[in-house]
């Protein structure tokens, strides 16, 4: 029976390499769209046993969400102009 998925929520790594601070597990489980960040197994690992909380709480397509190959900088900077230019040439 899977435990509470908040019990690790307080726990702070000491820094965020995405947002270049200290950040507590609780945003880090749903930093991407509601499933954790892709780095979470790495800042997490010397916390807890983060590979077997994401194993007890987050399917296998889930998982391969979120730790997955995950995009660069660059990528996500010419979807988002992309996305920019679809609205801007919507007539609606």
């Amino acid at each position: 029976m899977p435990q509470d998925i908040s019990r690790h929520d307080q726990l702070i790594h000491y820094w965020c390499p995405q947002l270049g601070q200290p950040i507590n597990f609780a945003y880090c489980r749903r930093a991407r769209e509601g499933l954790p960040c892709g780095r979470v197994l790495t800042c997490f690992a010397d916390h807890f046993d983060v590979r077997g909380f994401i194993d007890e709480h987050y399917s296998p397509q889930e998982r391969a969400r979120f730790l997955g190959p995950s995009k660069g900088r660059l990528q996500r900077v010419v979807e988002a102009l992309a996305k920019v230019e679809a609205r801007d040439e919507d007539p609606s």
